[in-house]
């Protein structure tokens, strides 16, 4: 431990005082190059006197509607007006990847004012727009200067709070971590239960039908195929640690999940930011750049073939994205983390664009995750290859001087953007990627958001919070990452008190058993797989996934949704098999078809006190009869 903790005081990230790496730096200076230009041109026309229509078109590029500032009189109210549109369009570009958008307002700041003024033969300028015009730069100017420089000190004041208390931090994360819970020990109680039923209740939809999800935007964080994504992470965390030797309904929910992605309503927003981000023509939604689908779907595919053995999409063409009846693109799961690959060796930054031109962490950091998870299942070595890169890149140009990640930089003009990104989030993220990393991140958040208060525990919750699952004001949407965070590693005291504020603050509403917390639907699948996770249990289900004796072992196929609720299915010898079944309609007497039995073989049935013997068919599939009336265990093993 003394050796890991003198090598991160040591570590460049925290003792550097810049937040920008050199790649960064040189596309800031190539940015402000292009725009110091541009207001040298715009000054041109005012400078020699020239038309009032050329100095009007000049004053509108430096400064966005500028030109109406020539014009003087009624033509000044137009300048804030174009200023927030301006603001507007650049939301719209950060939010959609549409830099048509921010180009537009600032050309027609320019061309309509030099129109107006053109076209009156007896017009002149008003003396004191350049003047005005220049004041305004230099304010903007002199604010964001201001701005940069304090935003960098704090950083730096809070490096060396955070070096001052690093090595007993880690310490302490060490120190708190449970051991991690032996395959096949768990079984899912009835919150964890009434958790999951909200996760089938959506995944089990028809295709085309979203009963459940909210449905605001496809382009940011509340968009349909977040809400996909994170209900499959969910599902794949139960099958591999409670559920691997469960397949029937868990199956055809993840394979149902998968199918919705592949249809134009979920991905349909690509063809759109590729045009008007990347001047691009081409649909294929795995060509250039959408990290934010390839990295994120691609785990999600992967998760699924790691817990079941069902490699179908690694078959061509099974995974073929619909745009119309005449235009689809067939890919598999090879070419989705190939799509990953190719843009981390051709983007400078290793690091590539989500919306074009906007590089997100977060996003990267899934695509790191379904390479490893793909490198396992068919020998391949992309995260090895990968990863010297990426993490130089993500030390040098995404890293703050605080040591915390920088979540989004233009990938064009290299300026960062501020978007939540918290350590307790990183921590969560890349403890698959990067173990000790991960725990440096939780050691952080361990010690900046938890304060004790009378002896007792607290968070600190600042603000009014957001959840961006559907971008309403609460908490619960980051109470949720640092119960996720807290559980991953294995501290106890933290799961228990980020839970008990949930609970007290955003108390679930039970829908027919189904548990409903205020927020979003990410919010609550989120929460779902956190009530799940155990000590690396999100670490270990993408770089080890489920034990090899489920994957060989007998499996329930044949109940269903939501008559039986299965909370245990593991086989501990790859021979035998042990549920836990739970009535989720009320009593009922139920079929349980039993696969992947030795063809003919003899078992021992055990259904809570009651013993039976069972006979597999030819196929090696059995049927045992159970009446279910409560929470019913059941081991069948090979007879004597």
């Amino acid at each position: 431990m003394e050796q890991v903790v003198n090598t991160i005081e040591k570590d460049p990230r925290f003792n550097r005082d810049v937040s920008a790496g050199p790649l960064s730096k040189s596309r800031l200076r190539r940015t402000k190059t292009f725009f110091f230009a541009l207001a040298v041109i715009g000054l041109l026309p005012s400078l020699f006197n020239l038309s009032p229509a050329l100095q009007s078109a000049g004053l509108g590029l430096l400064w966005p509607g500028g030109g109406f500032a020539a014009m003087g009189g009624w033509a000044l109210a137009m300048l804030p007006l174009f200023y927030a549109l301006y603001w507007i369009t650049l939301v719209v570009w950060f939010g959609s990847g549409n830099i048509l958008a921010p180009i537009t307002i600032w050309v027609l700041g320019a061309v309509v004012p030099a129109a107006l003024i053109g076209g009156n033969t007896e017009a002149d300028t008003w003396p004191y727009g350049v003047y005005l015009i220049l004041a305004l730069v230099a304010l903007r100017e002199g604010r964001d200067l201001y701005k940069n420089r304090k935003q960098l000190r704090d950083a730096i004041a809070r490096r060396e709070q955070r070096k001052a208390y690093l090595r007993e931090a880690l310490q302490k994360v060490d120190e708190r971590a449970v051991a991690e819970p032996v395959p096949g020990s768990r079984e899912l109680d009835d919150k964890q239960l009434a958790s999951a039923r909200y996760l089938f209740d959506r995944a089990l939809q028809p295709v085309g039908e979203f009963v459940g999800y909210n449905k605001i935007d496809q382009f940011q964080t509340s968009a349909l195929r977040y809400q996909l994504n994170t209900v499959g992470y969910a599902l794949g965390e139960m099958q591999c640690h409670y559920t691997p030797n469960f397949h029937g309904y868990l199956n055809t929910a993840q394979q149902r999940l998968i199918e919705q992605m592949l249809q134009r309503p979920i991905w349909g927003y690509w063809p759109l930011e590729n045009m008007w981000g990347n001047f691009n023509f081409n649909f294929d939604p795995c060509a250039k750049d959408n990290i934010m689908l390839t990295g994120f779907f691609g785990l999600q595919i992967c998760q699924y073939m790691s817990n079941t053995g069902d490699m179908r999409y690694a078959e061509p063409g099974s995974l073929t994205f619909i745009y119309n009846d005449k235009k689809v693109y067939k890919h598999d799961i090879h070419s989705v983390i190939g799509s990953i690959v190719k843009n981390q060796n051709e983007q400078a930054f290793c690091l590539y664009p989500c919306e074009p031109n906007w590089v997100y962490t977060p996003c990267n950091f899934m695509g790191m995750k379904a390479l490893a998870l793909y490198d396992r299942l068919f020998g391949t070595h992309h995260f090895r290859d990968i990863y010297p890169s990426f993490i130089e890149k993500l030390d040098a140009e995404f890293t703050q001087a605080d040591g915390s990640v920088i979540a989004l930089r233009s990938n064009l003009t290299g300026f960062a953007v501020p978007f939540p990104f918290a350590d307790d989030g990183r921590a969560l993220y890349f403890n698959p990627i990067d173990h000790q990393r991960a725990k440096e991140a939780w050691g952080l958040a361990r010690q900046e958001m938890f304060y004790e208060e009378n002896g007792k525990l607290k968070i600190k919750l600042e603000g009014k919070g957001v959840d961006m699952g559907n971008y309403s004001q609460g908490h619960q949407a980051n109470i949720q990452n640092i119960l996720s965070a807290a559980r991953e590693f294995g501290d106890e005291e933290a799961a228990n008190t980020a839970e008990a504020l949930l609970e007290e603050m955003y108390p679930p509403q039970n829908d027919n058993g189904t548990a409903v917390y205020p927020g979003s639907c990410s919010t609550n699948t989120t929460l779902a797989r956190a009530f799940m996770l155990g000590t690396n249990d999100y670490r270990n289900s993408i770089l080890k996934g489920p034990a090899e004796t489920a994957l060989q072992g007998p499996i329930l196929t044949g109940v269903e949704y939501p008559q039986v609720l299965v909370a245990k299915a593991f086989s501990h010898t790859g021979k035998d098999l042990e549920l836990v079944l739970v009535p989720g309609k009320g009593d009922c007497e139920v079929d349980l078809r039993i696969e992947r039995l030795a063809p003919g073989g003899t078992y021992t049935a055990k259904l809570g006190e009651d013993a039976t013997s069972v006979t597999a068919d030819d196929n090696g599939t059995a049927i045992l009869k159970a009446s279910l009336t409560t929470r019913l265990r059941v081991v069948l093993t090979p007879a004597a």
